[in-house]
């Protein structure tokens, strides 16, 4: 046979090579007959390969590696397909051979790599899924509605107890996972399973099952159906999810909150008591001691005197501490008392209350417009009250005292920054005062029940006003802040959202 190569040329065979897509290349066994060297190329294949030049390359230097069946024992070329990567141009090749004589075999570069790309983001993301479902321990399966059959995925047959072994000996099937289906809680799966078939229709269920191994588990079931097309048969798609721990902990909280409600009905018990059983013995003591007080005024010398208002000092103090814990211990989170509340009439007669105080100190008080919000009327007036009387009682006596409220609409972004959710808008009441302040170090630790900054003597108070402002501002899914400076007053924030939750 003669040269191939001239036989390309005198019929102008060239030009249709180059016109192909795919890389073509001629190879002719060398004369030693130890390999096959390139005798004609196409553009193609230049571009594929990256090789400005491939007639008279080898074989092994083009495809990269020696194909096992390559070459039959007779020298003739066998059929061929491999891929092979071309690091020049970043391309995937299919080569594919074909026996053209004893001499001769001409090979075809189809470049692979948009496939081969799309199968590489496959591989990863049944990685990540694999990885998915050991980590969170779930399993997905997709259920054909017409042919009935059932595919499922690692994690699934994990999640049911099957080693790997197992899993290839056990096809999945929808008769095989009803049997996992707990008895007590197969019937009530299977008469929801119809609903699995609704279009756009998500469906969900809790059930157990019993795993190969005898373990019994929770798991959380969802399924979508999807009802197909010329191209693509009906099918469900679906996950399972193991709950078992979930469940255990909801167990375990459920527990403490009965817990909880026991020990809040002991303390509501105790709450009785005190408003009752504490404070009729301290009425007779502060009753007796007045009329001791008054009656042996004369007759008690000073000493038995000093004594005496001690007494009644410190029984009043304990009527008073009694009487605010009964108030803190009033101010639960309920729905109950939420209502349109209008900030501007509470702030009205909260210094109504306040006028006596504010005109002794001849302090002015400032305050913004502010909205109406959903509040508990009662709750937010004692906020008011017990931020201006602090600001009305910790007053520099060397300047005339001053004290601010503004209200502002927090922005998107700043909800952002206070760790506010963005399905409610949110205001901020700033109350501020130039009285004597406070370090700003003891800016949280003040909001502690019964915690003083000043001394009994120099301030009258039982160091529970402030504990209840945060209680009320936490009843109102809100943030209560503060800062000062010893000598420059001090600052209050306050956030509440314009609405509750249902």
């Amino acid at each position: 046979m003669t040269d191939l190569k001239k036989i390309f040329h005198s019929f102008g065979i060239n030009h249709l090579l180059n016109a192909s897509t795919s890389g073509l290349l001629l190879f002719k066994k060398q004369a030693d007959g130890d390999g096959y060297e390139c005798t004609v190329e196409n553009e193609s294949a230049r571009r594929m390969t990256g090789l400005k030049k491939l007639n008279g390359a080898s074989w092994d230097s083009i495809a990269g590696k020696r194909a096992e069946n390559m070459a039959a024992g007779d020298g003739v070329i066998s059929g061929l397909d491999f891929e092979s990567y071309f690091a020049e141009t970043s391309t995937w090749c299919r080569l594919s051979n074909t026996p053209v004589n004893e001499n001769h075999f001409l090979c075809t570069l189809t470049d692979i790599t948009r496939y081969k790309e799309i199968e590489n983001k496959e591989d990863i993301v049944l990685e990540i899924l694999r990885d998915a479902e050991k980590t969170v321990q779930f399993g997905t399966y997709i259920w054909y509605h017409t042919s009935q059959q059932v595919e499922w995925s690692e994690g699934l047959y994990v999640l049911l107890g099957y080693s790997p072994a197992e899993a290839n000996q056990c096809p999945a099937s929808i008769d095989r996972y009803i049997e996992h289906i707990h008895p007590d809680d197969r019937e009530r799966v299977l008469a929801r399973m119809p609903d699995s078939f609704e279009i756009d229709q998500p469906s969900e269920l809790e059930y157990r099952v019993i795993t190969l191994t005898g373990q019994e588990k929770y798991i959380q079931s969802r399924s979508l159906y999807h009802p197909g097309d010329d191209a693509n048969p009906p099918k469900i798609t679906g996950c399972v999810v193991d709950v078992t721990s979930i469940k255990r902990v909801r167990s375990q909280l459920m527990e403490k909150v009965e817990e909880l409600n026991r020990s809040n009905g002991d303390l509501e018990q105790f709450a009785y008591v005190a408003s009752h059983d504490l404070q009729e013995p301290l009425r007779k003591i502060v009753s007796f001691g007045e009329r001791l007080e008054k009656k042996g005024k004369e007759t008690l010398d000073e000493e038995m005197g000093m004594y005496l208002d001690r007494i009644l000092n410190a029984t009043r103090r304990m009527q008073s501490m009694i009487s605010n814990l009964l108030e803190f211990s009033r101010l639960t989170r309920t729905r109950q008392g939420f209502e349109k509340t209008d900030l501007n009439i509470i702030a009205k007669g909260v210094l109504s209350d306040l006028e006596l105080i504010t005109r002794q100190k001849e302090a002015v008080i400032r305050i913004d417009e502010m909205p109406t919000i959903e509040a508990i009327p009662s709750q937010i007036a004692q906020l008011f009250q017990n931020l201006l009387s602090n600001s009305l009682k910790f007053t520099n006596e060397a300047i005339l005292p001053v004290i601010t409220v503004q209200s502002e609409e927090l922005s998107p972004t700043e909800q952002i920054n206070y760790g506010l959710p963005s399905d409610r808008a949110y205001i901020r009441l700033t109350f501020s005062d130039n009285g004597i302040g406070f370090d700003d170090d003891d800016a949280s630790r003040i909001f502690t029940i019964f915690q003083r900054l000043r001394g009994r003597s120099e301030y009258e108070g039982a160091g529970i006003g402030l504990s209840v402002c945060k209680k009320v501002v936490e009843n109102h899914a809100g943030i209560i802040m503060a800062s000062a400076r010893p000598g420059a007053g001090a600052t209050f924030t306050i956030i509440l959202p314009l609405t509750q939750l249902s």
